[in-house]
């Protein structure tokens, strides 16, 4: 199940996930801040048990699957959100979230990828 959650979706093509670049930098960012042991306030967390081989195959999901959207702000690049169906991890609330946000910028770079 696809799930849109801001007006300003478009449905322009996904772009092709085996082209999104993955740096060690934005892996670091979202290990820093959104991996399950991650003390960082305010940021999904990814569940127990998450690899960067499995963060990996959840982004190229939902890069390919998901919706997208220009980023928000006048920030370059794409945001891509898409519904797994299944608990991923946990909300900012605490909640259990099923969707996956990805966000690239305007290079094809990943900048982030958090539950929510």
């Amino acid at each position: 199940m696809l799930i849109a959650i801001f007006s300003g979706v478009d449905n322009a093509p996904a772009q092709d996930a085996a082209n999104v670049t993955i740096s060690e930098r934005a892996i670091h960012h979202i290990m820093t801040r959104h991996w399950p042991d991650s003390p960082a306030a305010g940021a999904g967390k990814y569940a127990p048990g998450m690899t960067v081989d499995l963060l990996r195959q959840m982004v190229d999901e939902t890069v390919e699957n998901g919706r997208s959207r220009e980023n928000t702000n006048g920030r370059p690049g794409r945001i891509y959100e898409y519904d797994f169906g299944h608990p991923i991890g946990i909300k900012i609330s605490g909640r259990p979230a099923y969707r996956l946000r990805v966000v690239v910028n305007d290079r094809n770079e990943l900048v982030t990828a958090f539950p929510f």
